[in-house]
């Protein structure tokens, strides 16, 4: 067989003749050069079907026959198809990216031709960093959510967090907004003698005796809206401090689940965390109440009580951490006026007329006991606190790692919202267990001394001086001009 001169690609086509049976083909040069290319070489090609050889020339002045044509056309059309197949994904994928690019183009000269070169460099900030960064969030600080029932301790709390350095409130979002209810509706009701005397415990003359700021702007986002946003763009994961029901955190991860990757830890004030073994028996007793229930069962904590069911959904959601201070704990921090007034004397702390009526005056304005009065909400605040730095001196002195669950099943009777332990003592294979750290044992002095030191500094960390700077102003502002991630 003759050697075919050397040659490349650009330079040699190859000519199916679909008209002879033989599959004989014919190889001519597309730019043949006098000097380098002979003009009638002769090639010899074995026919794979019949191993007959078979001599062919190269037709005479180069130019391509009809079957060529077809077999060109067959060529260029699946070119494009496959051009497209993978332009098409890759369009998609770029056109899909949140980030920005710059595209460059350039011309390339090769072999006498000039083609166009694209480069694209992505950019990487995408919309979600982009409000990150228009906020200008202080990270180096802990960044908190409050929701509250806004009880006379909550307020408490929120005194007491406010003048705390390390602490950064981004929201304090309410339950009972008009956007919120229970999801499992218990037929109980607050007696409105009592929220009478909270709702006018500010501004009543006979209690603090407070004129309000009625130019003072709510959020422009309801409170499960702010809850999920202020997850989503904070920088760093949030905690959340759970002052009453958990109705509007188990209905911000409801409608957003992703959220609860920025959930740093849970703290909880209040809620019962009882052995198992401490029951007599568990075979409910319809004399002794039956649901629904006209008042809250013996044991119970309210912000439980009041929507089991968005509790059995918070603590499911797979949040990294839970903490809780229970309601028997919280008895152990008696709120005595004549306790309050001897360690404010042992201190030389003077609280303004204002402050010192707002943590005394309780029993009084509500027409309780005050023996029936404790530091709840805010002993919560403080042990988020403690836990946050750390520290190993604070007021809650024994800690216990616990797998709790809440009995939620109407036929429970007397065991509806019953928050019990210690299950691997008596019936190790029961399931929608919930791992808590709880507080069990607190030292009442160190607490106050905290907590006085602290609401006397008047310090106000997260008090913002202008209305601009708060966050959920400032996200609103930065959404409208980034958009949604």
């Amino acid at each position: 067989m003759t050697s075919v001169p050397e040659t490349t690609p650009d330079h040699v086509r190859i000519i199916m003749n679909l008209n002879n049976p033989n599959g004989i083909q014919t190889v001519g040069y597309i730019n043949p050069s006098s000097q380098s290319r002979p003009h009638n070489q002769e090639y010899q090609h074995q026919d794979a079907r019949n191993g007959n050889k078979h001599q062919t020339s190269k037709p005479s002045g180069g130019r391509c026959s009809k079957p060529c044509l077809i077999g060109l056309g067959i060529g260029l059309a699946i070119g494009v198809l496959l051009v497209i197949a993978i332009a098409v994904p890759v369009g998609l994928t770029r056109s899909s990216s949140s980030g920005s690019s710059n595209t460059v183009t350039t011309n390339q000269v090769n072999s006498g031709t000039t083609s166009q070169v694209t480069t694209t460099t992505v950019n990487t900030t995408t919309n979600l960093q982009l409000v990150q960064n228009c906020i200008g969030q202080d990270i180096s600080r802990q960044p908190v959510i409050i929701d509250t029932d806004v009880d006379i301790d909550d307020l408490w709390a929120i005194l007491y967090l406010i003048n705390v350095p390390t602490v950064d409130i981004l929201a304090v979002t309410t339950v009972g907004d008009g956007f919120s209810v229970s999801s499992l509706s218990t037929g109980w009701t607050v007696a409105n003698s009592v929220l009478t005397n909270i709702d006018s415990y500010l501004t009543s003359s006979s209690c603090l005796n407070q004129s309000t700021n009625i130019f003072l702007q709510p959020s422009p986002f309801d409170a499960v809206e702010l809850i999920i946003y202020t997850l989503k763009y904070s920088q760093r994961p949030v905690d959340i401090l759970v002052l009453g029901p958990f109705t509007n955190i188990a209905a911000a991860i409801t409608r957003d689940r992703s959220i609860v990757s920025k959930i740093g830890t849970l703290y909880v004030s209040g809620g019962q965390f009882k052995s198992i073994s401490d029951y007599p028996t568990l075979i409910p007793n319809p004399k002794l109440g039956i649901y629904p229930y006209l008042k809250k069962p013996p044991g119970t904590s309210y912000n439980v009580f009041l929507d089991l069911l968005a509790v059995q959904r918070v603590d499911d959601s797979g949040i990294k951490k839970y903490v809780a201070i229970p309601s028997s704990t919280q008895h152990q921090l008696p709120a005595n006026i004549n306790q309050v007034d001897m360690k404010l004397k042992a201190l030389n702390i003077t609280l303004s007329p204002f402050i010192y009526k707002l943590i005394t005056s309780l029993a009084n304005c509500t027409n309780q006991a005050e023996s029936a009065i404790s530091w709840w909400d805010n002993s919560a605040a403080q042990l988020m606190v403690q836990m946050q730095n750390n520290n190993t001196n604070g007021f809650c002195t024994t800690f216990e790692n616990v797998e709790s669950l809440y009995i939620i099943s109407a036929d429970s009777d007397q065991f509806f919202g019953q928050g019990l332990i210690d299950f691997q003592k008596t019936r190790p294979n029961t399931q929608g267990l919930s791992n808590y750290t709880i507080c069990k044992e607190a030292n009442a002095d160190t607490f106050l001394t905290e907590f006085l030191t602290k609401i006397s500094s008047n310090n106000l960390y997260s008090c913002e001086t202008t209305y601009r700077n708060r966050f959920d102003i400032k996200l609103q502002s930065c959404l409208a001009t980034y958009g949604f991630a």
